[in-house]
């Protein structure tokens, strides 16, 4: 018979949000950018300020990036403008965001710095899942070393009822769609993948755990700031910002 004064604990209810950095001029001017280390542009600037404030209702008890400067700059910006995560500011004043290099943007190779909409060897490559870009990487490559970074470095971190910030690329986001189930890869590896999908920039995307378990996702418009601002960090994320948002409704 179950002891009626016992009490269960309560569910870890983790949270990761995941974005893509602002935007820069090789967004505006449709070039494939990859590994090359472009920077925000104005507009990126102030995407990056206004994602801050959509997600300042959580406390983070960790960030990430991947190492190139507009998704490390776009993270930075983001926690300084909500206001409510100076518990990762280091003495120094700079952000304690960790870079990551599974989470650096596909590997372009040599089509770095042309133009996808308009370069006639670009049009004409027969682009799948498991073929790489001319001196690149292909999306199956992508997927795998994001796939590691998830189970090696968030996975455990949803166990335990944590707050994670994830902010990287294009690319990126499209292969945590597949790693987290949102989609299937292509049957046999051949067919064309998402790379045509449309990823904005500096929209952040919600995923909430329950001991460890997905349970919900939503993505959040970076033009709707949050009604409420969560109280000072207290090493209660979990419990905190539950309920916060809805996801959107359907249709």
């Amino acid at each position: 018979m179950a002891d009626p004064a016992r009490t269960e604990p309560a569910p870890a209810r983790g949270t990761l949000v995941i974005c893509r950095h602002g935007q820069t001029d090789y967004n505006v001017q449709h070039l494939m950018t990859g590994r090359r280390d472009i920077p925000l542009n104005a507009d990126g600037e102030a995407q990056a300020k206004e994602a801050g404030q959509i997600i300042s209702v959580f406390h983070f008890d960790k960030a990430y990036s991947s190492t190139l400067s507009r998704a490390f700059n776009t993270a930075a910006a983001a926690l300084e403008s909500s206001g409510t995560n100076n518990h990762l500011k280091k003495e120094d004043g700079s952000w304690d965001v960790e870079k990551r290099r599974e989470i650096v943007e596909l590997d372009t190779g040599d089509f770095t710095g042309r133009n996808h909409k308009t370069d006639p060897e670009i049009i004409a490559f027969e682009r799948h899942y498991e073929r790489p870009l001319p001196g690149g990487e292909s999306d199956a490559q992508v997927v795998e070393r994001v796939r590691k970074f998830y189970e090696d470095e968030i996975l455990p971190r949803m166990a335990k009822g944590e707050t994670v910030l994830v902010v990287s690329h294009s690319g990126i986001m499209r292969a945590f769609d597949i790693v987290l189930g949102f989609r299937e890869p292509p049957e046999g590896g051949k067919g064309q993948w998402t790379h045509k999908t449309r990823v904005p920039n500096a929209t952040p995307t919600v995923v909430e755990y329950q001991d460890g378990v997905m349970v919900n996702h939503y993505q959040l418009d970076n033009h709707k700031v949050p009604p409420a601002v969560a109280p000072p960090p207290a090493n209660q994320n979990a419990v905190r910002k539950r309920n916060v948002f809805r996801p959107p409704s359907q249709g």
